[in-house]
Parts: C-alpha cells; sequence; structure tokens
C-alpha cells in the first residue's frame, strides 16, 4: 500500500513537471524552432500562368509557395530587409493582397503587391511586417515563381541588415 502510494505521488509529480514544461514552452516571443517544410514549392509554367491572372489566384499561389512555417523560418533579425536596396516599384494599375489572413502568424502582416500588364500581374513583391521590422521575402515574375523559394538564405548578405 505505502509503496503504491509513493509511485502515485510520484506519477502526480511527473505529470505537474512536464505540464510546467509545455506551459513555459509556450510563453514568450515566437521563436525560429519551427521545422523547415519538407520541400520548397516550385510551381509549374501552367499554374504560374493560372496564378498570374488575378489577385486572389496570385495570393493563392503565394499561400502555398510560403506557408507560415517557412515565413517563421525566413524571418530572423538578421534578414530583415535592408533599405538601401530597392523593393519593386509597382505601376498602376497596381494589385494588392494579403497573405494568411485570419491565422495567428505572428507576424502583424504578410503581403504582396504587384504591377500589373495588359490586365495580368507582371512583378510581385511579398513581404513580411512586424512592429517597425520588414522582412522583403521574395520579388518575382511568372517565370520566377517556377524555381522554389529559399527559405533560409545566408543572413550575411549585404540586402540583409544582419550582413557583416
Amino acid at each position: 500500500m505505502r509503496h503504491n502510494m509513493h509511485c502515485m505521488i510520484c506519477l502526480v509529480l511527473m505529470i505537474g513537471l512536464l505540464a510546467g514544461c509545455a506551459t513555459q514552452s509556450n510563453r514568450g516571443e515566437q521563436t525560429n524552432v519551427t521545422p523547415p517544410p519538407a520541400v520548397a514549392v516550385a510551381v509549374s509554367a501552367a499554374d504560374a500562368k493560372i496564378a498570374f491572372d488575378s489577385p486572389d489566384a496570385l495570393t493563392t499561389m503565394l499561400e502555398r509557395r510560403w506557408p507560415v512555417s517557412a515565413i517563421q523560418i525566413y524571418c530572423i533579425p538578421e534578414r530583415r530587409h535592408n533599405n538601401a536596396y530597392q523593393n519593386l516599384v509597382a505601376f498602376s494599375p497596381r494589385w494588392e493582397g494579403v497573405l494568411h489572413s485570419g491565422v495567428a502568424t505572428g507576424f502583424d502582416k504578410i503581403a504582396w503587391y504587384a504591377s500589373t500588364m495588359n490586365g495580368r500581374a507582371d512583378k510581385y513583391s511579398l513581404g513580411v511586417y512586424r512592429g517597425e521590422d520588414y522582412w522583403l521575402l521574395e520579388g518575382g515574375s511568372e517565370e520566377g515563381v517556377q524555381e522554389p523559394p529559399e527559405y533560409s538564405p545566408d543572413p550575411s548578405k549585404p540586402w540583409f541588415v544582419g550582413h557583416k
């Protein structure tokens, strides 16, 4: 009987300890420990053509190309955009969209804008905002999305503020 009581107390203590660890790990700032997506997504030429036909289609394609877990991997302080490097200057009419709307991402906004030509997107820019921080995930075109994005580029490149 005494042995069973001792085992029961140990079990209760272990459950409490595990619950405390789980609670601790969920507190504070969001960390970049999310495992990388299995595969960076390239888009076929046919799918890219469809995606560049409308703002909604471009949003859908970019959400598949950039899942939240990949954005969290990319957006470390060292990879913030260096404003000495030009971002896309979009010509009118300009299309805009927001990715992962209604999803808790840990960011203020994940948004894109695009120049258009002949009623279709021509070039786009995709960025992430959190407070004063801004990350330029990528700028691209219909041809460019046929290559997979780079979720974890070298932060020492000069177009990032963390370069040395």
